[in-house]
């Protein structure tokens, strides 16, 4: 990446030092969260169910353990400061080195392409990217750990705009064009590489599951359809609003 145009990360990835640094720090940060496993059910989006993962409760924004870093490295008016978008990649990277392996071991993998699912818009910066950003480091430190994992961030690209589904509300000053999510809607807004896919085990990796929204349910079937032998998700967070109320 080129500075000029807004890094987040150097070529080789967020420093492995700094993530070793926030895997300590998040080993007491996340105390008391389990990574735990769920199923995607199929529906009109997807043919078959899929095996998923998360890590903590997405909650609300601003409340109580959120994991709040999730929204601010989608970074809409492209306004966060840098350092404050690298903090927060960094906080999304060290859950991930520490979910990644307990994944593929859960699942019986030796190895997998990580993937990520692609932002909404077409043309963001590289400064709206940091999960991706993170994904990527990831991949590095894994990879550094001897871990058989590929990296798939660019198997997939959005070349037009959908609809923003994290906004509940309307945004000042922003238009959230495009559509809602439909059958068939991440084949025909994105190019995937079929030819790195097929064949191969995806983890399919995003920063918030929420139920009956479907773009994760789209894309997992989309991968499917591009030859994956087998997709499993991931995802940092699964919103759960309720778990804020009842104090879990």
């Amino acid at each position: 990446m080129n500075r000029a145009d807004g890094e987040l990360v150097s070529s080789d990835g967020l420093s492995l030092v700094c993530c070793l640094y926030y895997m300590s720090y998040m080993s007491f940060y996340t105390r008391g969260f389990v990574m735990e496993r769920f199923t995607i059910q199929k529906n009109d989006f997807l043919s078959h169910d899929c095996t998923g993962y998360f890590h903590l409760y997405y909650v609300g924004y601003g409340r109580p353990g959120n994991p709040d870093y999730l929204n601010i490295l989608k970074n809409i008016f492209v306004s966060t400061h840098p350092d404050t978008l690298r903090a927060a990649s960094r906080q999304a990277a060290a859950l991930m080195i520490q979910d990644i392996p307990q994944v593929m071991d859960a699942e019986g993998l030796d190895e997998a392409v990580l993937m990520a699912v692609p932002r909404s818009k077409s043309g963001m910066c590289n400064w709206q990217l940091g999960f991706k950003a993170a994904v990527r480091t990831t991949l590095k430190a894994l990879q550094a750990d001897g871990l058989s994992v590929i990296d798939g961030t660019d198997f997939i690209f959005r070349h037009t705009s959908t609809k923003m589904t994290h906004l509940r509300k309307p945004v000042s000053n922003f238009e959230n064009t495009g559509s809602e999510p439909y059958p068939g809607i991440t084949k025909d807004t994105c190019d995937i590489q079929n030819e790195y896919i097929k064949g191969r085990t995806v983890i399919l990796i995003d920063d918030i599951y929420t139920k009956t929204v479907n773009v994760d349910e789209d894309c997992i079937q989309a991968l499917y359809d591009a030859g994956a032998a087998r997709v499993v998700f991931y995802a940092v967070a699964y919103t759960n609003r309720n778990a804020y109320k009842r104090g879990a």
